[in-house]
């Protein structure tokens, strides 16, 4: 008799053992994953555009939800909607944003139900309009972060941001306008042409697709900006 309850006793404190060296390692790899959610935008953009950044987010595992503060300059951008995000191919919706204070808000993402989700891609969509009267340059950063996966334990996460420059329309060239006037339109579709079989030199805005090369693409995007004055 006393033997059996030795053994059932030790074999409940082995269990007990493998419960605790496994939750052990479900939070150390939770913590070891060295995850980072950063903002992503554009370098600049002119004056009265509108702005699309993500806040994009690498390898994760059995993300489920989360909150943060995205904090920006609101007197040269101010932020006008938040899109649903996209880890995989798995939609990440936005359950709730709010402006907590001047130039900074607060943004909830929550994955319906408890499956966890696991990749790479972007947590949500931030659509921003600059000033039309004003330029410089405006950080955009992120604090108060919080992600969980799936079990309800905290995902240990850097948090990087990012900077924008608001700058005249002078400045930067619209993407499509490559021979740099000021508008796009089918003179910037013949300079494309003619750069591509080399009778002009390339220009940065007749790269209108922003994919780091002027090719044919350009010609169509072109075109597309003329006729749906986009």
């Amino acid at each position: 008799m006393i033997k059996g309850t030795v053994r059932v006793l030790g074999m409940i404190g082995l269990v007990g053992l493998l419960l605790g060296i496994t939750a052990i390692d479900r939070n150390d790899a939770v913590a070891a994953d060295g995850l980072t959610v950063s903002i992503n935008a554009p370098a600049q953009i002119v004056k009265g555009d509108t702005l699309t950044v993500t806040v994009d987010i690498t390898n994760v595992t059995a993300f489920d939800a989360g909150q943060f503060d995205v904090s920006f300059n609101e007197s040269l951008i101010q932020m006008d909607s938040v899109e649903a995000g996209l880890v995989g191919t798995t939609q990440i919706p936005v359950a709730l944003w709010n402006e907590t204070s001047t130039g900074t808000c607060r943004i909830i993402v929550n994955v319906p139900g408890v499956p966890g989700v696991s990749g790479s891609g972007y947590l949500a969509v931030l659509h921003f309009q600059a000033a039309s009267s004003v330029v410089g340059s405006s950080t955009i950063s992120l604090s108060n972060g919080f992600l969980n996966d799936n079990l309800g334990l905290e995902i240990t996460v850097t948090w990087v941001g990012d900077s924008v420059d608001v700058c005249e329309p002078s400045v930067i060239p619209r993407p499509g306008d490559a021979n740099g006037d000021g508008t796009v339109n089918a003179a910037d579709v013949t300079t494309v042409e003619r750069i591509i079989v080399g009778l002009e030199c390339a220009t940065p805005s007749a790269d209108a697709t922003q994919d780091g090369s002027v090719n044919t693409a350009d010609i169509t995007k072109a075109e597309a900006i003329v006729i749906r004055a986009i």
